[in-house]
């Protein structure tokens, strides 16, 4: 098996058509690792995504028949950088899209190309996948090499387990789905759906094109005030990326979204994920008007979503994760899905480097450490960045920065001359560099350093000073005057002026300006 990466919007949209025969060959693909669905999360998720693609070869027109979505996340602490492979789709389901004949093949190609790539942990969640396809996987995986860890997924807040995932495979025909319930509930679906379909004080509107932005609006209020008190600090995060990730999907044809109505006043509202190439409803989210003491709004927007997938001839309305025992009044059977964790024995990544694809969030997180005072973090950031890539001029300038800061002055001038070769044209290397060398008592080689700053930016007196200076500690003290000379031009006499009168000498604004910012 050959395997390639994808890693950009662009790549993955052309691979619609490739992606869609081999989802419909798979018995085990859902939702949330169909394409429709994962080009749209993927377009709203930040950090690093990337998708193992597999074919029998090389050759650039055979198709692929399986697909492997993961994300990667990137943690500095405890003086190095972690990487940590995730699964990617959504935080409901995640899994492998496959042809089932190539199973066997496929599978141990993949877990055998995650195994070269650098990474301390491997974290499969939320995997819905038969065992035969797990142990495929986790076959690669021995434990002599790595620790495997079974995620405990029980809730410790409230108890549900959300590894059982309740689901309805729905009858041809509404009122032969409604015998397969009890007859408690039988009666109460009738009774209710009655009040709505009477069209009286309650009703439900369906989204349209039109409606939507507002009917999404109502959901994620109802929700946020729901689930703020546990969901804390990402609750703000997490409504503007399902705020996001709903309204692509509507436009592809992917939401359900009916809203229930007292009156004008709208009490509650259900999103339901449309799977129309594996014919299934699958239950998103939901949010009500915690005030309102009418008709049991959940139960009324379950069973009006059922009968409208049954009318539409889907085959099944999944409940997705979570045991919460009202789905089971619903005629349930329920499907297990599994988290686990690998990691590598010695709790570093793979190799003993960082991934290329996280250099921007190295750079990042290092960056923030820096500003922040926690040099130690930065610099193992700034040395994982520059071990990878060596010539990476922001790394290099970055890093330099804090080697000087440290009193590291011969660490940093080679970082500094290295970047002065990759960017020739920074100016900001070109002066630091100059000023190291004078930390280092070596002015020749400082005075030719800020000489080439004066010739890229010879409009600001800044250089001027610097070889001023360099000059005073060489004793070329004949040179001087010709420099101040130079330097009274229109754009740089109110700097010469100022020092004239009194404001900084060179040499003391140049100390106070040695630290120089990120």
């Amino acid at each position: 098996m050959h395997i390639d990466i994808i890693e950009t919007l662009p790549s993955l949209a052309k691979l619609e058509d490739n992606w869609n025969a081999v989802y419909d060959t798979d018995d085990e693909a859902q939702i949330f690792l169909s394409w429709k669905w994962l080009y749209g999360w993927l377009s709203c998720i930040p950090g690093p995504w990337f998708i193992l693609a597999a074919k029998a070869g090389d050759a650039a027109d055979l198709p692929y028949v399986a697909f492997f979505p993961l994300r990667l996340q990137t943690t500095i602490k405890n003086s190095d950088v972690f990487h940590e492979i995730r699964m990617t789709g959504s935080a409901d389901y995640t899994g492998i899209v496959c042809r089932p004949e190539v199973e066997n093949k496929v599978i141990p190609a993949f877990a055998r190309y995650i195994r070269q790539m650098n990474w301390a942990r491997f974290k499969l969640d939320n995997l819905r996948m038969s065992e035969r396809r797990v142990r495929l996987l986790l076959a690669c995986f021995p434990r002599a090499s790595f620790h495997c860890t079974e995620v405990d997924m029980v809730s410790k807040v409230d108890g549900i387990d959300l590894s059982r995932c309740p689901y309805v495979t729905l009858s041809k025909d509404w009122n032969a789905y409604l015998e397969t319930l009890s007859s408690n509930t039988r009666q109460k679906i009738r009774r209710l759906l009655k009040q709505i379909d009477a069209q009286g004080e309650y009703r439900i509107s369906v989204s349209t094109p039109e409606t939507f932005a507002q009917d999404l609006k109502t959901l994620l209020r109802f929700w946020e005030v729901r689930w703020r008190s546990r969901k804390g600090d990402r609750m703000d995060g997490l409504v503007r990326s399902n705020s996001a990730m709903l309204t692509r999907s509507f436009e592809s044809g992917l939401v359900y979204l009916p809203t229930f109505w007292h009156g004008d006043r709208a009490v509650a509202a259900l999103a339901t994920l449309v799977d129309p190439r594996k014919r299934t409803f699958s239950f998103y989210m939901t949010g009500r008007d915690e005030t309102f003491d009418g008709p049991p709004a959940g139960v009324i927007l379950h069973a009006f979503s059922i009968r409208h997938a049954i009318e539409l001839g889907y085959t099944e309305y999944d409940f997705l994760r979570g045991n919460e025992p009202y789905k089971y009044s619903f005629g349930c059977a329920e499907r297990k899905i599994r988290g686990t964790v690998l990691a590598t024995r010695n709790g570093r990544n793979l190799g003993g480097r960082i991934d290329r694809r996280s250099i921007p969030d190295v750079l990042r997180q290092a960056t923030e450490l820096h500003r922040k005072g926690k040099a130690a973090d930065a610099e193992i950031g700034y040395r994982r960045i520059l071990e990878v890539q060596p010539k990476h001029a922001d790394a290099l300038h970055r890093f330099g920065q804090l080697l000087t800061a440290k009193g590291d002055f011969a660490a940093a001038k080679r970082l500094f001359r290295t970047l002065t070769v990759v960017r020739p044209d920074a100016v900001k290397a070109w002066q630091c560099l100059g000023q190291v060398c004078e930390s280092l008592g070596q002015y020749e080689e400082a005075l030719r350093h800020h000489l080439e700053f004066m010739r890229l930016q010879p409009e600001l007196t800044d250089g001027f000073v610097a070889v001023g200076r360099c000059m005073v500690k060489l004793g070329r003290m004949a040179e001087i005057n010709a420099a101040l000379l130079a330097a009274i031009e229109p754009a740089s006499g109110l700097s010469v002026r100022r020092w004239r009168n009194g404001g900084d000498a060179p040499g003391q604004r140049a100390d106070r300006e040695h630290a120089m910012p990120l």
